[in-house]
């Protein structure tokens, strides 16, 4: 395959002609594959839930699967191409992420001038040269929304650090959130001094905090009036630490201005990401969204219609990725915007709660553009759904399919495999749920217990023990769900997983490179197929297929 000929980032971002404020980096390699490339397969049985099915092993490593499609389109893997050559790479990190051009929305309405990296992985030459043409080194921020530990902050801002070890960092986002609470708030010093980080936002909604800051830092100004920050004065090894007063503030998204076309983009390709709504009406049980974000918040739909008209404005722009967590949610907004983006051109993705989700509706998401939908369907059965609290059924979940199937509106079906009350019978559910309805693609996730869910308080029923990943209840133990992972991957046959920490965005990114759905269900049906034999004996007594075939 070519490489996707890109509708801005093919040019370098105009030079800085004038002070640069903030520095934001949205994302980075979230997900190590060079920290598994070199396991040994010999004790391949000691860790293989942990790399299969998530990457496959290609030339020697594991890799990542977007990685063995670059070897074999472009003849070598991302870590070895120049940043320009990244650029042009699969790597779904590259797929603009929603963070950074609202933030840089809402910010520039208060004369602050915000430049975006969007993947510093894979433009790092960018960060230089904007970080060093600016007259006096501008405040650098940091996206925390996918990291899960300090492992990958560290990362970075080592990176960061070694371009200039005065650099003034600030991390914000979601990790920063989990890290301080209003009696933890020095949880954050010790990492703090250790990765070199100034500032640290660890409000839920931070726009008004990183306002502040940014504003105290461009000025030289006081910074007891920014809320829900901490941070060191002063030499980061020892200087004084403080924490400034904590401060709830709802989600900011009637107060961001419509001007998507306004932003500098030059990593964009055919695809942005635009949220209408925080938080969600529903309580999953191992779910702790609806806890942190304290509500449910939407945008009317004529407030829709106006960031559309922005967005549509962006030259080249094809595809829309709509991140809300529970999207078509109250059904008649939805059908609302549904009509709305019948009056535009572009192709959409997003999640849908397929059991809220009749004939008509779906044959109106296809009317408007509709290309793929992410379902969290987590089990396909009754007994776990009543567990997790889901509000749906096995069969609302299978009239919904059949519907996507019937209309050709690509999805893929999540499972969460593990939960209390999971047994032998239910993971049978699954799998002749998935056979039985002809799921097309589907992710295989084990359940991840957190403290501050409903599931949590509900432990000594369950005989629930144990923490994150590392657990045990009266019906399963986390080892067995790993290994039930492989044994459903193993046996499916007829639909195409794709990796869980990907999922919605594996197809809407593929979309974007143009990928057809064709040509994207065959190169993941290789790559499922060499891991499957894999898995059946050792990788180095695999046959690799040619470098020369093309996916």
């Amino acid at each position: 395959m070519e490489p996707s000929a890109r509708l801005r980032g093919a040019e370098r971002p105009e030079p800085i002609m004038s002070q640069l404020d903030l520095l934001l980096v949205s994302q980075s390699n979230v997900v190590d594959h060079e920290g598994y490339a070199d396991l040994p397969v010999d004790r391949l049985e000691l860790y293989k839930s942990l790399v299969y099915p998530r990457m496959v092993h290609y030339e020697g490593k594991f890799r990542g699967h977007l990685d063995y499609m670059n070897h074999q389109n472009f003849g070598k893997f991302y870590s070895e191409g120049t940043y320009s050559e990244r650029r042009d790479m699969l790597n779904i990190w590259n797929l603009p992420a929603m963070s950074g051009p609202h933030i840089a929305i809402y910010l520039a309405q208060f004369g602050i001038r915000v430049r975006l990296i969007n993947n510093i992985d894979s433009e790092w030459d960018w960060f230089c040269e904007a970080y060093d043409s600016s007259p006096r080194p501008p405040l650098v921020g940091l996206s925390s929304t996918f990291y899960l530990s300090w492992k990958e902050v560290g990362r970075v801002t080592k990176t960061l650090r070694r371009h200039d070890p005065d650099m003034d960092i600030v991390v914000g986002g979601a990790f920063a959130n989990t890290q301080a609470s209003e009696d933890q708030l020095h949880g954050p010093e010790k990492p703090m001094r250790k990765h070199g980080i100034r500032y640290f936002v660890h409000s839920f909604n931070s726009e008004p905090d990183l306002r502040d800051l940014t504003l105290a830092h461009r000025d030289r100004g006081s910074l007891d009036q920014v809320k829900n920050l901490c941070h060191i004065s002063g030499r980061l090894a020892d200087g004084p630490y403080s924490a400034n007063e904590t401060q709830w503030h709802d989600p900011i998204l009637d107060e961001v201005p419509p001007e998507w076309d306004r932003v500098e983009m030059p990593f964009l390709n055919k695809t942005i990401q635009i949220r209408t709504a925080s938080g969600c009406p529903f309580a999953c049980a191992f779910c702790s969204y609806p806890t942190t974000a304290r509500g449910w918040k939407t945008i009317d739909a004529d407030h829709v219609r106006s960031h559309l008209d922005a967005a549509t404005r962006i030259p080249g722009l094809e595809n829309i990725i709509f991140i809300d967590d529970t999207f078509n949610v109250p059904p008649h907004r939805f059908e609302e915007l549904l009509r709305i983006f019948c009056e535009y051109d572009f192709e959409w993705f997003s999640f849908l709660r397929v059991q809220y989700a009749d004939e008509s509706i779906i044959r109106l998401m296809k009317e408007s553009g509709c290309r793929g939908v992410y379902l969290g369907i987590e089990s396909a059965s009754d007994r776990v759904l009543k567990n997790m609290n889901k509000r749906a059924t096995r069969k609302a979940f299978a009239t919904g399919v059949e519907l996507l199937n019937k209309y050709d509106i690509n999805y893929l079906a999540a499972f969460v495999l593990g939960f209390p009350g999971e047994d032998e019978s239910t993971i049978r559910e699954n799998i002749d749920f998935i056979k039985d309805h002809g799921v097309r693609y589907y992710s295989l996730k084990e359940f991840y217990y957190l403290a501050n869910t409903m599931v949590h308080e509900k432990r000594e029923e369950y005989g629930l023990v144990g923490m994150g990943a590392k657990w045990a209840h009266a019906t399963m133990d986390h080892e067995r769900a790993a290994q039930i992972k492989l044994e459903m991957f193993l046996e499916i046959d007829q639909s195409v997983l794709v990796d869980a920490d990907t999922s919605l965005w594996h197809m809407a990114y593929l979309y974007d490179q143009g990928y057809g759905f064709d040509r994207m269900r065959s190169s993941q049906s290789e790559i499922n197929d060499l891991m499957k034999r894999q898995l059946a004996e050792p990788p180095r007594a695999v046959a690799l297929p040619a470098a020369e075939s093309r996916i």
